[in-house]
């Protein structure tokens, strides 16, 4: 089982060393440190013939394109990689696997060709207006060389709010390249998949100009493109996990891990470890050095084999 870790830190980096050396011996990492952090910082305390840090780094502002570049551009490291990945996951500076390694390879191999990528249709009836509206209200993203980055995140939130206030809304829905109609799905950013969707995902984006327009100023694209791909698609609609009926909370699409959003991620610590234990997930987020030091030393005693 040859298996790809995508990770995408931008502090912690004793963390970061400690996810990888809990992880597979033989796995391959390929990490995107946002470009507004040290890459040295990381370079110097991560190191090995398995660790591969992206050079082009994108410098990330969250809920915005940058996020799916940085995800399309360590799927591209992978696949151009001269080996053959079975899965590849997509993982956060932050996260920590609760299952052992013999359980995650089991649990790879029981899937057969399944993806462990979750989504939900937002062009859905069974969708309230009031969870729509996140993504029906455009997000242009102003970026003026010449301006401050405060200026240009102000300018961005006004421009935002022009468009609501004047009735401006997106589609759930648009029309690729070819002119077929495609339905938006909303997932999570942490999935893991087969290289043969990855190659799909990767050759969508760079040749069918329709999701980079449609997806500039949307709402969190890294939670929505790749399942928007994924799940329009004749082949891997039915590999994935589909989520039917009223929206849930994102903890509820994210298959892998357990995340605790109240109302903002949580960080975990030694009081969350029964309840990440029944969750039943393989990973949990968020872990942070010197605030979860203690529920790491307990998740590892549970993954010795």
């Amino acid at each position: 089982m040859n298996i790809a870790y995508l990770l995408s830190p931008y502090k912690d980096v004793l963390h970061v060393k400690r996810l990888i050396e809990a992880l597979h011996e033989d796995a391959e990492f390929f990490i995107h440190v946002d470009r507004k952090s040290d890459l040295n910082a990381f370079r110097s305390v991560i190191q090995g013939d398995r660790v591969h840090f992206l050079e082009n780094r994108v410098e990330v502002g969250w809920g915005t394109m940058s996020q799916v570049e940085y995800q399309m551009r360590l799927l591209q490291a992978a696949v151009d990689f001269p080996k053959h990945f079975d899965r590849l996951f997509s993982l956060s500076g932050q996260d920590y696997p609760v299952w052992s390694n013999r359980q995650i390879t089991e649990f790879l191999e029981s899937l057969g060709n399944k993806e462990v990528v979750q989504g939900i249709c937002m062009d859905s009836e069974a969708i309230l207006e009031s969870q729509t509206e996140l993504y029906q209200v455009a997000r242009p993203q102003v970026q003026l060389g010449f301006l401050p980055r405060r200026a240009n995140s102000v300018l961005t939130v006004m421009a935002r709010k022009f468009l609501k206030w004047t009735g401006h809304r997106k589609q759930l829905y648009f029309y690729d390249d070819e002119g077929c109609l495609v339905h938006l799905y909303k997932g999570s950013d942490w999935w893991c998949m087969t290289e043969e969707l990855a190659q799909y995902v990767l050759n969508k984006y760079h040749h069918d100009n329709s999701y980079k327009k449609y997806f500039a100023d949307s709402f969190t694209p890294s939670e929505t493109m790749i399942q928007t791909m994924a799940f329009n698609s004749p082949v891997f609609a039915k590999r994935c996990i589909l989520t039917t009926g009223e929206y849930p909370k994102l903890a509820k699409l994210t298959p892998l891990h357990f995340i605790d959003y109240n109302p903002v991620i949580q960080i975990m610590t030694e009081k969350d470890y029964q309840r990440i234990l029944e969750s039943g997930k393989m990973f949990v987020r968020k872990v942070v050095s010197g605030k979860s030091d203690k529920l790491v030393k307990m998740l590892d005693l549970d993954r010795e084999e």
